[in-house]
């Protein structure tokens, strides 16, 4: 066998090991968040808060006429304010937290660390599995404010599908910020200073930005118009413009692997 072949065999053999360590973590964390109560709280949760939004609505509409000419509901609209009216940033972010945290709080993290998995390894196996957690509590918080809205305002006018493509933006948005609260949580380390910090630095950020808006007086660009926080504000309401979809979605596709691999290579740097 000449060297070629003999590294090809080892770059293989490499890859399959891991592979199949990624595999194993996978499976591992996502029993864990399986069997996590904090998971089905947080769901529980939001569910509530739009239950309690749809019935306040109604609530408001037979009390008052003016209300209820202004009002603007159904099921398909309920959808598009599922992720503001069910907190859904916030209660994700802390679920998050206290997902990330757990193994470095009981210090089970140094027996995964044993078995030979690298840190790069139990980032992204958490990550991973955070993020199918955090989508199917965004399927969920749609569906319900679906439900709610559709049993006391009725399904609503469909004038084309482009509230389709306002839930998908809205999905990667959530995403990136799902990435931002993951990385400062593996970073942390800590429930009450991550749950803490993903609560704060948002906003923080977005002071920041219009501090600086503020300050260079910039025509043609907002730095504030291009964080996360005011994304999330424009893509809640029916009448968002396609440009600004456009841009939602774009600048969140970049923040996604910018705080994912920052947050990874933080990780890295850190010892137990």
């Amino acid at each position: 066998m000449n060297f070629e072949m003999k590294a090809l065999v080892l770059r293989t053999s490499l890859l399959k090991g891991l592979v199949n360590n990624m595999e194993k973590l996978l499976k591992l964390e996502l029993r864990k968040i399986r069997k996590q109560k904090s998971f089905y709280v947080c769901t529980g949760v939001m569910v509530v808060l739009l239950f309690l939004s749809a019935i306040t609505s109604k609530v408001l509409c037979n009390a008052s006429t003016e209300f209820a000419a202004q009002y603007n509901g159904s099921g398909i609209v309920s959808m598009i304010g599922a992720i503001s009216n069910s907190n859904f940033l916030l209660i994700a972010g802390i679920f998050v937290a206290l997902s990330v945290c757990d193994d470095y709080e009981q210090q089970t993290i140094k027996n995964i660390y044993s078995k030979g998995y690298s840190k790069v390894q139990v980032y992204f196996s958490k990550f991973i599995s955070a993020w199918g957690a955090t989508s199917i509590m965004f399927v969920i918080a749609l569906l319900s404010a679906f439900l709610f809205g559709n049993m006391y305002f009725g399904f609503g006018e469909i004038n084309g599908y482009d509230f389709v493509g306002t839930l998908v933006v809205q999905y990667v948005t959530c995403m990136a910020n799902i990435s931002l609260y993951f990385a400062i949580s593996a970073v942390l380390r800590k429930n009450g200073s991550s749950i803490a910090a993903v609560i704060v630095v948002p906003t923080l950020a977005n002071m920041l930005f219009g501090l600086a808006d503020s300050f260079l007086k910039l025509e043609d660009v907002s730095f504030t118009s291009l964080w996360l926080s005011s994304f999330m504000s424009d893509l809640s309401v029916m009448t968002v413009s396609h440009s600004r979809l456009l841009v939602s979605l774009i600048a969140s596709l970049i923040y996604i692997p910018f705080f994912t691999i920052t947050g990874s290579f933080l990780c890295k740097k850190i010892e137990l």
